[in-house]
């Protein structure tokens, strides 16, 4: 027997609940309330309710994904992660009509929902859902998100949402942003995504919140997709952000000599969750920056080390390159993992020490600390000292600390 839309809903939330996404009734009730499989006609309400990750609702030409519903999860971290309440005004980039409806249940009938899309096709059938499952006081616009809106509140919208990709902080989304506001936006930074949840300090925004995710990428103005350099044809690639600069011919020369490996000491068990920690800590400390990627297929053929399907930190310089890896700890009673490095390249060693040291203070430093923290600078404005690791973008750097 077909179990109804309501009961998969109710198993939904229940697991949500579970796993420690929803933490509010707010955002529970919310989840409960919005039909969320009539934005996904095309696809059984089983599945929808059921989706682990993100179902794609539009491809371009090349078959690549332009719009999708997010994972349950994934919306439910956000939200929270937002801190909405009755009456606030919010603006949502990247148009799919569910996080829409669920953010007009969470602001009510005296607030307000606007959501923005470039794509016209996006924004027409968001519209239509939306209508049609009773969300119809929802503002659709078609504009490029990284632009300032027109029609915008004139004290800010207390909270934007970026269900996108993005690769820079607009600035129009700091100018739109009200004093007390909040910005929750997936950005990609030196090879990684994360979703981040900023509030301001002072003339800066600072993150309180950051989840490990992945989104379609934004179109439009804030379009800037990474440099990928291949070492290996396509089994190994170093994904290189921000326009740092990456010798592709040097760089694929050193990874086809020599390797050298220095373990660091630095061990972690398999459910510790450290390793996101890791990532985005060597962001701050270490440039240039970026993540090395590898096929099963090379690690068979011996081509790297452990390297994990998220990638590796990789660090490189004109003529050398090194990379974080994994090997089960010596001599450890319980199934235990030391971190290390392995660098290739005239500069190897001296590479490879760099990159374990960096390892080695996150251990000293940071390891207790909680979730680094991310910083964004207006770019000519407030700017952070000298001497700091900074992550440049367009409009803002960035520092991890």
């Amino acid at each position: 027997m077909t179990e109804t839309p309501d009961v998969l809903r109710e198993r939904m939330v229940k697991g949500l609940r579970e796993r420690g996404a929803l933490t509010s009734s707010e955002v529970e009730a919310a989840f409960r309330k919005v039909p969320r499989h009539l934005f996904v006609p095309e696809v059984s309400p089983e599945e929808v309710y059921g989706a682990p990750e993100a179902v794609f609702t539009k491809h371009n030409e090349r078959g690549k994904p332009v719009s999708s519903v997010s994972a349950p999860w994934l919306h439910a971290r956000m939200l929270e992660a937002a801190q909405l309440s009755p009456g606030m005004n919010v603006l949502e980039i990247g148009s799919g009509g569910c996080n829409a409806a669920l953010l007009a249940e969470l602001v009510g009938d005296q607030g307000t929902v606007t959501t923005i899309d470039i794509d016209s096709d996006i924004t027409e059938r968001a519209r239509r859902l939306l209508a049609e499952a009773g969300y119809g006081q929802v503002r659709v616009r078609e504009a490029d998100g990284a632009r300032p809106l027109q029609d915008a509140p004139a004290q800010g919208f207390d909270r934007i949402i970026v269900t996108v990709g993005a690769a820079d902080l607009a600035s129009a989304w700091l100018d739109q942003l009200a004093p007390a506001g909040r910005l929750v936006v997936p950005l990609r930074f030196r090879g990684l995504s994360r979703t981040i949840a900023f509030a301001r300090e002072e003339e800066r925004l600072r993150s309180d919140t950051l989840i490990v995710s992945g989104f379609v990428a934004m179109q439009g103005d804030s379009t800037h997709a990474p440099h990928v350099v291949r070492l290996a044809g396509q089994d190994v690639r170093l994904v290189v952000d921000e326009d740092q600069p990456a010798d592709a011919e040097a760089l694929a020369e050193a990874f086809a000599g020599p390797r050298h490996e220095q373990w660091t000491g630095v061990e972690l068990s398999g459910s510790e969750g450290l390793l996101p920690r890791l990532d985005v800590w060597l962001a701050g400390a270490v440039a240039p920056y970026g993540r090395l990627r590898a096929t099963p297929a090379a690690a068979e053929r011996g081509l790297v080390g452990w390297v994990l399907g998220s990638g590796a930190p990789a660090a490189w310089s004109n003529d050398s390159l090194a990379y974080v890896t994994l090997r089960r700890a010596p001599r450890a009673a319980q199934e235990r993992y030391e971190l290390g490095v392995i660098a290739h390249g005239p500069g190897r060693e001296r590479l490879a020490a760099r990159l374990a040291d960096a390892v080695g203070r996150f251990d000293r430093e940071a390891r207790d600390a909680g979730e680094p923290v991310v910083r964004a600078y207006r770019r000519g404005e407030d700017e952070p000292k000298l001497g700091t690791v900074t992550v440049d973008k367009p409009s803002v750097r960035l520092v991890i600390t």
